[in-house]
C-alpha cells in the first residue's frame, strides 16, 4: 500500500492542488469521521458520519444493479460471462474469479438473443435499461435522459446518455442508493474531463422534480466512455473505460456547488470493452462473496459501522448461540492513512479467531502490474511533474485487490475502572513485542476492559513488524485518549507502545493516592516519562505490573481526564440520538 492518494480524491490534505473536479467542489478537506476501530463504542465527531459509512460499505458490496449491469458492459457477448458460472473448486483450482454458478442460468437464457447488429446499435443506456427491466423485475427506477453536453448541441462528439435509476430490492429491509450511468459516445476524449461535465450535469438535474434522485443521500456513480470512429460499430475492442464512484451529501445549503463529495471505488484501468467487463465482473464477485459469508453467518442484517472499512456484525457461533464479529477491510487504492492487516493475518492467537471473509493472506505482499495512464491525460492536466505522478499512481495501482476478514468483537468500556485493569492489556502487549510486532496506536478508544482478569488491546492496522513498520502519514501524538510517541513515516518502536500504554494509564486515567501507593505511583510515572530517552526494560515492566497487582481485590476507582471524560459521554450521547453511530452503548 503506498498510502498516497489521487489529488482528486476528497480525502486528501492538498487543499492547493488543482484537478478535473476543482470547479465542482468535489471537497478536499479530510473527512471528519475517526479513524476505524473493532470497538464496542466509537466516537464520531460527524453527525452524518454514519450514514456515509453505511452507505459506502453497503452499497459497494451490495448494490443489486450488478447483474444488469454486467450484462449490459459486456455487450450480451456471453462467451466472455463463462466465468461466472464456474463452482467454488474450479475457481480454487484455476484461480479464476467466479460467483459460483449465481449467474449461470442468466448466461445460458442469454444464448438465443436477438440480432447482434441490431443490439448493438442501440446506446449502452438504452440496452441498459431493457436488461435491467428483464433482469430485475423487483426493483423499481428512475428516468433516462439522453442529452448533449452544453456547447455541443450540433456536433456528435461528447454526447451522452444518462441512465437513473433508484434500485430498491423489495427483498431486503434497506434501500440502495440510486445509481447513475453515465454514458460518453463517439470521440468522447478524455474520461476525466467528461466525468466532470457529467457530474456537473448529475448537480444541474437536483434543480428538476425528479423524484427518485435527491440529494439528501448518497449515489453512485457509473461512468463509461467510447472512444471510436463515429462511422464504426462499437465491439468489444473499442476504447472503453468504466469506473464507479460514490457522491455523498456535505449537508447544508450552499449555492456553490459544493453539496457534495466525490470517492473513486473502482475502475476497470484497461480499454478494451471485453477485459473491462471481465474486471466488473471480478468486482462483482466481491459482492457475492461479501454477501454469502452474511447468508451463511445467518447475519442478513444488524450491522453497526465504526467507520466505511470497519463495521459490526451479528452472527452465531457453532453452538448456535449469538455473537458478533467485526468486518475489516482492506484495498490497496492510495488513501490519507495506511492500515496494514499484518498482524491479524499473522499472530492470530493474540487477536483472537481471524477468518478470511474475502481475499487472501499475501494481500498487499505482491507487484502490481505496471499500466500506463491514459494518452491525454498529460495534456488534460497540464501539472508539474510531481503532481503527475501521483495522478499516474491510480492507474498503476491494481484496484481489484480487496481483503475482507472478520475478527471478534470485544464487549466491554474503553476506561479502566481500577489500576489492575490494564493487567491483562500488558499481558497481551508482551506477547505481542514477543512475536516481534508493535501495535503503534495505543489508546484508550483502542483499549477494551471487563476486569482484572479479561482486557484487549485491539485496531491493529497501524502495528507490524517492530523497527520495520512506520507511522503513517497523518499520524498524531496528541489525542483526546491518548498521547503517542511517533512522527510521521517513523519507524515504530517497542518503547513507543510502553510509552502511549503509561500515558494512558497515568494521565487519561488517575489513580487515586493513598499513603501506600502515592510515591510509588509518582516514581512509575516519572519513570515512564523518561522513556522517550531511556528505553523500557523488563525490570520497568516487572515493576509496573507488581504495582497494579496491589489493586486487585480492592475497591479502588480510577478517575478520568475531564476531556477523555466528556468525550466518552459524548459516546453515549450520540448511541442515543443516532442509533448505530457508535457501535454497543459503554457498559
Amino acid at each position: 500500500m503506498t498510502g498516497r492518494e489521487p489529488p482528486f480524491d476528497p480525502n486528501s490534505n492538498s487543499r492547493n492542488k488543482r484537478s478535473p473536479l476543482t470547479s465542482i467542489s468535489s471537497g478536499t478537506g479530510k473527512s471528519s469521521w475517526n479513524s476505524s476501530s473493532d470497538s464496542p463504542s466509537h466516537i464520531s465527531n460527524n453527525v452524518g458520519g454514519f450514514d456515509i459509512a453505511h452507505h459506502k460499505l453497503r452499497s459497494v458490496l451490495t448494490h443489486p444493479l450488478g447483474l444488469p449491469l454486467l450484462f449490459a458492459f459486456h455487450d450480451e457477448e456471453t462467451e466472455n460471462m463463462k466465468y461466472l458460472s464456474q463452482t467454488r473448486t474450479q475457481f480454487t483450482q484455476e484461480q479464476i474469479e467466479t460467483l459460483d454458478g449465481l449467474f449461470q442460468k442468466a448466461v445460458e437464457g442469454k444464448e438465443n438473443k436477438q440480432d447482434e447488429n441490431e443490439v448493438k446499435e442501440k446506446p449502452i443506456t438504452e440496452r441498459l435499461t431493457a436488461m435491467i427491466k428483464e433482469q430485475c423485475e423487483t426493483l423499481k427506477y428512475g428516468a433516462l435522459c439522453e442529452v448533449s453536453i452544453k456547447g455541443d448541441e450540433n456536433n456528435t462528439k461528447g454526447r451522452m446518455g444518462i441512465l437513473l435509476t433508484h434500485a430498491e430490492n423489495k427483498n431486503q429491509a434497506f434501500e440502495t442508493p440510486p445509481l447513475a450511468v453515465l454514458e460518453f459516445g463517439l470521440n468522447a476524449g478524455d474520461w476525466w474531463s467528461k466525468f466532470h461535465q457529467g457530474t456537473l450535469y448529475i448537480e444541474m438535474m437536483m434543480n428538476l422534480a425528479l423524484q427518485n434522485l435527491t440529494f439528501d443521500q448518497s449515489i453512485l456513480l457509473m461512468i463509461v466512455t467510447i472512444d471510436k470512429d463515429k462511422n464504426s460499430n462499437i465491439v468489444p475492442e473499442s476504447n472503453f473505460r468504466m469506473g464507479v464512484f460514490l457522491c455523498v451529501p456535505k449537508g447544508g445549503n450552499s449555492a456553490k456547488g459544493d453539496r457534495y463529495r466525490i470517492s473513486l471505488l473502482w475502475h476497470s484501468q484497461t480499454n478494451s470493452l471485453s477485459n473491462a467487463s471481465v474486471l466488473f465482473g471480478k468486482f462483482l464477485r466481491i459482492t457475492a462473496d461479501f454477501a454469502s459469508w452474511r447468508h451463511e453467518h445467518q447475519s442478513p442484517s444488524g450491522y453497526e459501522y465504526f467507520s466505511s472499512n470497519c463495521c459490526k456484525v451479528a452472527t452465531r457461533d457453532s453452538n448456535g448461540e449469538e455473537t458478533a464479529m467485526v468486518l475489516r477491510s482492506y484495498d490497496n487504492r492510495g488513501r490519507k492513512t495506511d492500515r496494514n492487516p499484518e498482524i491479524y493475518l499473522t499472530v492470530k492467537e493474540l487477536v483472537g479467531d481471524v477468518e478470511v471473509v474475502f481475499g487472501d493472506a499475501n494481500f498487499g505482499n505482491h507487484n502490481v502490474d505496471e499500466k500506463e495512464p491514459p494518452n491525454q491525460l498529460e495534456e488534460l492536466l497540464n501539472q508539474p511533474s510531481q503532481e503527475l505522478e501521483e495522478k499516474e499512481e491510480l492507474w498503476t495501482r491494481s484496484s481489484q485487490d480487496l481483503l475482507i476478514i472478520a475478527v471478534p468483537y470485544r464487549n466491554g468500556r474503553h476506561y479502566a475502572e481500577s489500576p489492575a485493569d490494564f493487567l491483562p492489556i500488558i499481558d497481551q502487549l508482551q506477547a505481542l513485542h514477543k512475536a516481534g510486532f508493535v501495535h503503534g496506536d495505543i489508546r484508550a478508544f483502542n483499549t477494551v476492559f471487563k476486569d482484572y482478569k479479561e482486557g484487549w488491546l485491539i485496531d491493529f492496522d497501524f502495528g507490524g513488524r517492530s523497527d520495520v513498520q512506520t507511522y503513517p502519514t497523518g499520524y498524531r501524538t496528541a489525542l483526546v485518549d491518548g498521547t503517542r510517541m511517533g512522527e510521521e513515516r517513523e519507524t515504530i518502536t517497542k518503547y513507543h507502545d510502553w510509552y502511549a500504554l503509561g500515558m494512558l494509564m497515568f494521565t487519561i486515567h488517575k489513580i487515586p493516592a493513598d499513603a501506600l501507593t502515592t510515591v510509588e505511583m509518582f516514581r512509575l510515572k516519572d519513570r515512564w516519562i523518561l522513556l522517550k530517552e531511556q528505553g523500557c526494560t523488563e525490570k520497568d515492566i516487572d515493576t509496573l505490573k507488581a504495582f497494579l497487582q496491589q489493586f486487585i481485590g480492592k475497591t479502588t476507582t480510577m478517575e478520568l481526564n475531564h476531556q477523555f471524560k466528556a468525550a466518552v459521554k459524548r459516546s453515549k450521547e450520540s448511541q442515543v440520538t443516532k442509533k448505530g453511530a457508535t457501535g454497543s452503548p459503554l457498559q
